[in-house]
């Protein structure tokens, strides 16, 4: 798909009004927020509201940046970067008390089917995991790759934003917050504990290569699931999701934001490709919860190109290729 980017360096009367497709991040963020607010109003589930006040300093200090570049001294792609990485600020957050909320429906799991797609596909987690473990150099490397990932996002945006690739910036938050909503849903409604929290090696097994996802951090999982762990503190964040991987889709979306940018893309397809190896062994993930991550990657993906366009095309503001 071809990207655009508007060329305008002037402010017109209408530059104060949003285009659409921020319009829309505005308001998927606002929509997630009022479900976190009503559902904790409606339980027994407490948030601690002095853990977001770094989010929120950071988020204001960024959104008067856009306004100053947008308004003051136009310069798209600085106003864009700051614009767009307080939305992925905002969202990140509202996105993880939810995320949380959602595992809490306790809904039968899934992991029998998902074990049955490992086997059938040939894959076996223990022989996977055993394999890395023995090489205690391979294990490190993944542990290493593995927590590059949250890192590597908000980079893409700063990087793709720095070089002008505004409109892919865009892209790639969009798809990146319609790619946690899926996942999120979708673990909710087909819930999983992943290889490691169904199969439980011993603990000599699961500590030969110290995992950054270990049994007791999977415990957050079922203890939310049992009624417990009711307290929510952006402090402690914990990756819930099991099925479908997270972690394989926010690969495969940095993979595609650098797709023909030269120079960028062959070593971010190297890490990423490292990342969703080191996937089964550092987040203890069946190998259907990496498939599932890779598809929910390509359809928002593609969404998010599809409603960039509409949103290009019922803009009335000139617009050139961008290389």
């Amino acid at each position: 798909m071809t990207d655009f980017q508007a060329t305008s360096t002037h402010v017109p009367l209408r530059a104060a009004r949003l285009d659409r497709q921020l319009v829309m991040k505005i308001a998927i963020i606002i929509a997630v927020l009022l479900t976190d607010v009503a559902w904790i109003a409606g339980t027994d589930f407490q948030f601690d509201m002095a853990s977001a006040a770094k989010a929120a300093v950071v988020t204001v200090v960024l959104v008067s940046v856009a306004w100053f570049y947008r308004v003051k001294r136009p310069m798209k792609r600085f106003e864009v970067l700051c614009t767009e990485t307080a939305v992925l600020l905002v969202f990140s957050t509202s996105a993880a008390v939810f995320s949380t909320l959602m595992t809490s429906t306790n809904l039968p799991t899934t992991d029998d089917q998902l074990m049955a797609f490992d086997a059938a596909m040939g894959f076996d987690w223990l022989s996977y995991v055993g394999f890395v473990n023995e090489r205690p150099w391979l294990g490190n490397l993944s542990s290493i790759v593995y927590i590059t990932t949250l890192t590597q996002v908000a980079l893409t945006v700063v990087a793709l934003g720095l070089i002008g690739k505004i409109v892919r910036v865009q892209r790639f938050v969009l798809a990146v917050m319609l790619g946690a909503l899926t996942c999120i849903v979708i673990s909710a409604i087909l819930p999983a504990a992943g290889a490691l929290g169904t199969i439980r090696p011993p603990v000599e097994f699961t500590m030969m290569n110290n995992p950054i996802v270990d049994l007791e951090y999977k415990q957050a999982f079922f203890d939310l699931r049992n009624g417990l762990g009711r307290f929510i503190s952006l402090d402690e964040p914990r990756g819930l999701i099991a099925f479908p991987s997270y972690h394989a889709t926010l690969s495969v979306l940095i993979i595609l934001a650098f797709v023909g940018v030269r120079l960028w893309f062959w070593p971010v397809l190297v890490l990423n490709i490292a990342v969703i190896l080191s996937t089964p062994v550092d987040g203890g993930h069946h190998l259907a919860d990496i498939v599932g991550g890779i598809v929910v990657a390509g359809m928002v993906w593609l969404a998010a190109g599809r409603i960039q366009d509409r949103s290009r095309l019922s803009s009335s503001s000139p617009a050139v290729f961008e290389r």
